[in-house]
């Protein structure tokens, strides 16, 4: 009988990631949850050999089936900025009840701390991180046995250009624009190489190292780097000088609030980025200068 792995979300950076780390690995066979299995990133699933499930997040009996008969689910939720979609607490919570009423053995959950609570109450907009530490409560009460990858900041978002904050070439190298604040210093994580070996890690030992894993939260991060460091790495992948410019607001209030709180809190503060603990399951995350190398020198020369 094959092991089978539920993916949620997984047409999407992080979901995506997990497919393809499953796929390389064999030890489980994936089944892909998309809210659309028509999509092209659907179907593209479908012939690298995923069962494909599309399924209504807010549709108690739809979440269940898709993870009847699997072993382990990667838990990963989509925040909701506008009216349009289903709440995040919703969705991770259907997915933990439906977990719990067909008999998974093993759930990963893509978290974030909650901004809310590590600055008493002054960052109160960043409903996505508050909403994340809901569900991880959830899960936590439920009794099912579990773990918890915490991502940093998304290097990808640099590939983005949201809002302003893109990074361009200039006569000399590149300039790089960021609504961090000065001298803050961020984890940067690389989710489309790290997310899946790091959560396909934690599904193959959960049986045999539950002890060290269950109820962690393991910090998946190449660095805790100011921008103006982060800028030296990439350079070194790119080959050409990489300059920093430090803009205001985004005018996002859950943007502007999660920026102004990485200024006066650090995330999972007591863990040496890259996470020991990881590496210790066998997970090598790759360096900023890697990710500059490759995926956004790729970028670059597309443009």
């Amino acid at each position: 009988m094959p092991r089978i792995a539920t993916v949620f979300l997984a047409t999407g950076l992080q979901g995506s990631s997990v497919i393809r780390a499953l796929l390389k690995d064999g030890t489980f066979t994936p089944r892909a949850v998309t809210r659309d299995a028509k999509s092209d990133a659907a179907q593209a699933l479908l012939k690298q050999g995923c069962e494909v499930v599309e399924v209504q997040l807010d549709n108690k009996e739809s979440v269940k089936k898709a993870v009847t008969g699997a072993e382990v689910v990667a838990l990963i939720t989509l925040p909701k900025f506008g009216p349009v979609g289903v709440p995040e607490v919703t969705q991770g919570t259907n997915i933990i009840d439906a977990c719990k009423e067909t008999g998974v053995k093993f759930v990963s959950f893509s978290t974030l701390p909650s901004l809310s609570k590590m600055s008493n109450g002054k960052f109160t907009q960043a409903h996505h991180f508050d909403n994340k530490q809901v569900i991880q409560e959830y899960l936590e009460k439920s009794g099912l046995s579990y773990a918890c990858i915490g991502p940093g900041s998304f290097m990808e978002n640099i590939l983005q250009g949201r809002r302003g904050a893109d990074f361009a070439k200039t006569e000399t190298g590149y300039l790089m624009k960021t609504f961090e604040h000065p001298g803050t210093k961020v984890i940067q994580t690389w989710i489309g190489h790290d997310m899946g070996p790091a959560v396909t890690a934690l599904f193959k030992n959960y049986t045999t190292r539950l002890a060290e894993i269950e109820k962690q939260t393991f910090v998946l991060g190449s660095g805790r780097v100011t921008a103006e460091e982060m800028a030296v790495e990439l350079a070194k992948g790119l080959g050409k000088p990489v300059e920093v410019e430090h803009l205001d607001k985004s005018g996002m209030p859950p943007i502007d609030d999660m920026f102004a709180c990485m200024a006066e809190h650090q995330w999972y503060p007591d863990v040496e980025i890259p996470d020991k603990r990881l590496e210790s399951l066998g997970v090598k995350v790759a360096t900023i200068a890697e990710f500059g190398a490759t995926a956004l020198k790729e970028q670059l020369e597309k443009a």
